[in-house]
């Protein structure tokens, strides 16, 4: 077989379902390596991208990119650059395709009967070229990808910032879908279906401008019929108000006695039950430093108290650490030295060969099973007492 200057002749037929050309990396002398699959298959982009982890996975590309950067050389030389000049061309070059399927979401070109439910082409998009499924069907026209835009309704421009111009119109009219009761639908869908029986219009970018809220006058923060205001992106925030995004703002605001509102920053859904989610306040600019010391002030505070808790509980460890050494001293304050030492021996020894806690340990839970924050249990007995009155329920010899 003749293959010197033919790479694609490398490629199994497409009937060979068991083998396919997926990747083709090439690998140099000093341990680097490059994927070359594009000078091999003959149709890259419209069959064997679909093939690749590419196309598997949202972030499939990147996931590539960053396991073939190992692999890339530090520096790249001049014969490097020139084969990835190479291998873009090729990729340019590929014809359209002839099949219909192969258009299904191609970088470059697009059918109209592929588009999704929120694309649209741009007015006066000019076709590349036509295709036909069948011998008998009719001719289909092909467009740039780049002809092709997103659009939106006019709500969900407005959470992205922007708010349709006046007497635009709609790029296209989304159909009203037929709900299952089992079925689950995103906001947007729940949003569109509410529209009425015309469907949904629907806008292109161009068709938006950036929204301008209401500016902060005297002090006072404009909100809406909720009592708060919508800052789904920093550039919905009024005209001489600063968003502060924290828990206390909105604390020491009402502390401070000054004007503010609730910023929306957006929606979290369960199931068909959406929740609005309030982050921070928006406050007229003036305020902002005021209202930052304030919060400091109420984070300090709050560690003060916090060291104040862990503070007490050390002292109660410690009350009943000394509790259970008087009780233990108290016990043994008429037995003589050697008696004593015997007697931790003994029960070191007796510890051991039951696994039990030794007698310390058992004086020791006696205190804190029968502590409580009157005095101890009674076992507190000052020096100059005698046994008779204060000997805490102990009878010494």
């Amino acid at each position: 077989m003749n293959s010197f200057w033919k790479p694609k002749i490398f490629e199994p037929p497409i009937t060979d379902k068991e083998n396919s050309l997926s990747y083709v990396i090439a690998f140099d002398a000093d341990g680097t390596a490059k994927d070359v699959t594009r000078r091999y298959a003959k149709a890259y982009t419209a069959k064997t991208r679909r093939l690749r982890i590419e196309n598997a996975l949202e972030d499939g590309k990147g996931w590539w990119n960053k396991v073939m950067k190992m692999y890339r050389p530090k520096t790249p030389s001049d014969l490097d650059q020139i084969e990835d000049n190479e291998l873009a061309g090729v990729e340019a070059r590929e014809p359209m395709p002839r099949n219909v399927q192969d258009f299904k979401d191609h970088p470059v070109y697009a059918l109209e009967r592929h588009l999704r439910r929120h694309e649209v082409l741009v007015p006066g998009a000019v076709p590349s070229g036509t295709v036909a499924a069948g011998t008998r069907a009719p001719l289909e026209k092909v467009f740039r990808r780049k002809d092709v835009r997103m659009a939106r309704s006019a709500e969900k421009w407005f959470r992205l910032g922007r708010e349709v111009k006046p007497m635009e119109i709609p790029a296209k009219w989304l159909p009203k879908r037929v709900q299952n009761k089992r079925s689950r639908f995103d906001e947007q869908e729940q949003n569109e279906d509410a529209d009425g029986d015309a469907g949904t219009p629907i806008y292109t970018m161009d068709q938006t401008e950036l929204y301008e809220p209401a500016p902060v006058r005297h002090g006072r923060v404009p909100k809406n019929k909720f009592g708060n205001i919508e800052v789904y992106v920093p550039s919905m925030i009024p005209k001489g108000g600063v968003h502060i995004a924290d828990e206390y703002a909105r604390r020491a605001a009402y502390v401070l006695g000054i004007d503010c509102a609730p910023a929306l920053t957006g929606f979290e859904f369960k199931g068909r039950q959406g929740t609005a989610v309030l982050k921070g306040v928006v406050i007229a600019k003036e305020f902002e430093e005021a209202v930052r010391a304030s919060i400091q002030g109420m984070l300090d505070l709050e560690q003060e108290v916090e060291e104040e808790k862990r503070r007490y509980v050390a002292l109660k460890l410690w009350r009943r650490f000394l509790m259970g050494l008087r009780i233990r001293e108290r016990i043994w304050s008429g037995v003589g030295e050697d008696e004593r030492q015997q007697a931790d021996r003994e029960a070191e020894l007796e510890a051991e060969a039951k696994g039990a806690e030794s007698d310390e340990t058992d004086e020791f839970d006696m205190v804190v099973d029968d502590e409580d924050d009157g005095g101890g249990g009674g076992f507190l007995v000052g020096d100059d007492d005698d046994d008779a009155e204060g000997g805490g329920g102990f009878l010494v010899e």
